[in-house]
């Protein structure tokens, strides 16, 4: 059933339509040089065709088109960027104590990410391992987020839930603290004018099951949001934290902040802007957990790039297993590998432009 979320998103028809109307005249960087124009405006339609593919396609082959898309188009994000080139400091591929300094160009070489488990039965098992430099982190540096750590060993049951659209058909194994969505922010009160209430809602069932009233548990659990810093709760006892739903173990959760700066004369707005991620559109706005190691928030865009390099490795080299995953009258896995292969479809468009958009500015 569609949600007032799914009614309030541009179909991706919509979102190609606009990003083929960046070709003309290129955004940020690819705007002023000739190889990035080139090479964004191929990249772009390399990607689009993919995606086209994709649709045709079952989940025995969906995850390789759909991972080379999302590949393609960060090619495009790269090209615009005006953060590349851009200075890092990663380990010596020699000696793994010692740092050097490196440049990271625009033109991105490598997939900066490999799988080294993908022998496994469960497709929650299959590890990602990111590197420092590629395509992945370089991406991430083009649109000024975080990528995940350098050599750290994944699962995807780690980052499963940090995409907003597998929330509704989970993994029965996904372990990852979820992704949550910015549902309203109001003054808490007259009485607390200097406070106001943020909403979220998203994968926060177990998190009920296993909190409950627990404010120091819940906390616990929001210490892993890096945006969400600085939160409270108020001292009185009998002050709401859990809101009930009409949707059976779907409850909100209410936190509280002193008041943004004046400037901000909408506070949902406000909150959207300081404390959450824009997703898939402007009002679309999420706030999303550190991963491992990380300190900051993971950016959706890398969250689905790790994911999609995971299942399409999965695809191209263990493909026996990954039959055997995606069975849907035998394996506990398939629903929710198809219901991720069928909204990548509207996804990916989305991410694309917003990553273009933030790799512009």
């Amino acid at each position: 059933m569609a949600t007032w979320r799914d009614l309030s998103l541009r179909s991706r028809t919509e979102v190609w339509r606009e990003l083929r109307g960046l070709r003309a005249a290129p955004p940020g960087s690819a705007g002023t040089d000739s190889g990035r124009r080139s090479t964004f405006q191929s990249a772009l339609e390399q990607s689009q065709q993919l995606m086209e593919a994709a649709e045709l396609a079952g989940p025995a082959t969906r995850p390789v088109q759909l991972f080379y898309a999302l590949s393609q188009g960060g090619r495009a994000i790269a090209a615009a960027s005006r953060r590349l080139p851009a200075e890092i400091t990663a380990a010596d591929a020699n000696d793994p104590a010692e740092s050097r300094q490196e440049t990271i160009n625009w033109r991105l070489k490598g997939h900066g990410i490999t799988a080294p488990g993908t022998s496994v039965r469960q497709v929650g098992n299959v590890t990602v391992r990111a590197a420092a430099t590629g395509l992945m982190p370089g991406v991430a540096l083009a649109i000024g987020a975080a990528s995940l750590c350098p050599e750290e060993k994944l699962k995807l049951n780690d980052l499963w839930h940090l995409l907003p659209e597998a929330l509704s058909v989970p993994l029965s194994t996904a372990t990852g603290v979820p992704a949550l969505a910015i549902e309203s922010a109001n003054k808490w009160s007259l009485e607390h004018d200097n406070c106001y209430i943020v909403t979220l809602s998203g994968g926060l069932s177990s998190i009920y099951a296993e909190c409950g009233d627990d404010k120091e548990k819940i906390a616990l659990f929001l210490d892993r949001y890096p945006t969400l810093k600085g939160y409270g709760f108020p001292n009185a006892d009998d002050t709401t934290v859990w809101v009930p739903t009409d949707k059976p173990g779907k409850p909100l959760l209410n936190v509280y902040w002193g008041s943004p700066s004046e400037k901000y004369k909408d506070l949902l707005q406000a909150t959207r802007q300081l404390k959450g991620t824009r997703y898939r559109e402007e009002h679309d706005c999420w706030v999303f957990p550190s991963v491992g190691q990380m300190t900051d928030a993971l950016h959706p865009l890398i969250a689905w790039w790790a994911i999609l390099f995971g299942l399409s490795m999965m695809a191209r080299y263990e493909p026996a297993n990954w039959y055997a995953m995606t069975q849907i009258d035998s394996s506990p896995d398939a629903n929710a590998i198809e219901h991720v292969l069928d909204q990548a479809l509207d996804v990916i468009p989305s991410i694309l432009l917003e990553g273009v958009r933030l790799a512009s500015v």
